[in-house]
C-alpha cells in the first residue's frame, strides 16, 4: 500500500511540474504580447503629434511661398495710397514671421517628439524577454521530489480534501470554495502567486506606467505643439487680410 502511495504521489507531482512548466512558458508569451501592446500605444500617441507636425509642416511652407509670392511679385498699382502700401505690406510681413515661426515650432515638436518615442522605447517600455536564471526557475528536476516532506509522498488521495471540508464552517461553505478558486495552493509548495506580475495586472488604462510615461514625455514637446498651431492661426490670419 504505501508504495502504491507513493508512486501515485511522485506520478503526481512529475505531472504538476509539466503542467507548471507549460504554464510558465505561457505567461512569458502573454507578458511579452503586453508589452508589445504597451510598445504600439507608446507609438501610437507620440506618433500623432508627429502626424500632425508634418501636416502643419506642409501648409505652413505652402502659406510662406503666398508670402514670398506675394512680397516679391504681388506689388500694388501705382497710386496706391501710402497708408494702404505700409498696412499690405506690415499684414505680409506678420504674416511671413508668424507662419515661419509656426513652421519652426512644428519641425521642433516632430523631433522632440520622435526623440521622446525612441527613449521610451529603448529604456523605458522593453519586453520582458526572460533571463537564464527565470527560464531556469521555470524547470524542476525530479529530484526536487526527494525534498517534499514525507507525508506528501505518502498522501492519501481525497483524504485532505476531506478532513478539509469537515473543518469548513457550514455557513460559510460558497464563500470558501470561491476562496479556494481564487487563491489555488500548491500542495508541493514550489509554485507561486502570479498576483505580483506588473504585465498581467487589471489596471485602468490611465494609471497604466507607459501612459504615464507618454504623459510625462508629452510634457516636453506639447507645447511647441499648441504654439504651432496659434502661430499658424495668425499667420493665415495675417495673410487672408493681404490679400
Amino acid at each position: 500500500g504505501a508504495h502504491a502511495l507513493f508512486d501515485y504521489n511522485r506520478e503526481n507531482f512529475m505531472y504538476d511540474r509539466e503542467m507548471r512548466q507549460e504554464q510558465e512558458f505561457h505567461i512569458a508569451e502573454f507578458r511579452i504580447k503586453q508589452v508589445e501592446m504597451w510598445r504600439e500605444d507608446v507609438r501610437d500617441l507620440i506618433g500623432l503629434t508627429a502626424s500632425k507636425m508634418d501636416k502643419y509642416l506642409v501648409v505652413g511652407t505652402i502659406q510662406l511661398g503666398m508670402c514670398v509670392t506675394l512680397l516679391t511679385e504681388g506689388r500694388l498699382e501705382p497710386g496706391t495710397p501710402g497708408w494702404l502700401l505700409r498696412l499690405y505690406t506690415l499684414t505680409l510681413g506678420a504674416a511671413f514671421l508668424y507662419l515661419l515661426l509656426s513652421v519652426w515650432l512644428a519641425m521642433h515638436a516632430a523631433v522632440v517628439a520622435q526623440s521622446s518615442s525612441v527613449r521610451l522605447l529603448t529604456q523605458l517600455v522593453r519586453l520582458p524577454v526572460p533571463t537564464w536564471e527565470e527560464i531556469e526557475a521555470m524547470r524542476t528536476y525530479g529530484a526536487s521530489f526527494e525534498g517534499v516532506a514525507a507525508r506528501q509522498m505518502l498522501r492519501v488521495p481525497f483524504a485532505d480534501a476531506a478532513i478539509s471540508l469537515a473543518k469548513d464552517d457550514p455557513r460559510a461553505g460558497a464563500g470558501s470554495i470561491a476562496d479556494d478558486r481564487a487563491n489555488p495552493v500548491d500542495p508541493w509548495g514550489l509554485e507561486r502567486q502570479g498576483r505580483d506580475i506588473h504585465e498581467l495586472q487589471q489596471k485602468p488604462v490611465a494609471a497604466l506606467r507607459h501612459i504615464k510615461l507618454v504623459r510625462r514625455a508629452a510634457a516636453q514637446f506639447r507645447c511647441y505643439d499648441a504654439f504651432a498651431r496659434v502661430s499658424m492661426s495668425f499667420g493665415t490670419n495675417q495673410l487672408l487680410y493681404a490679400v
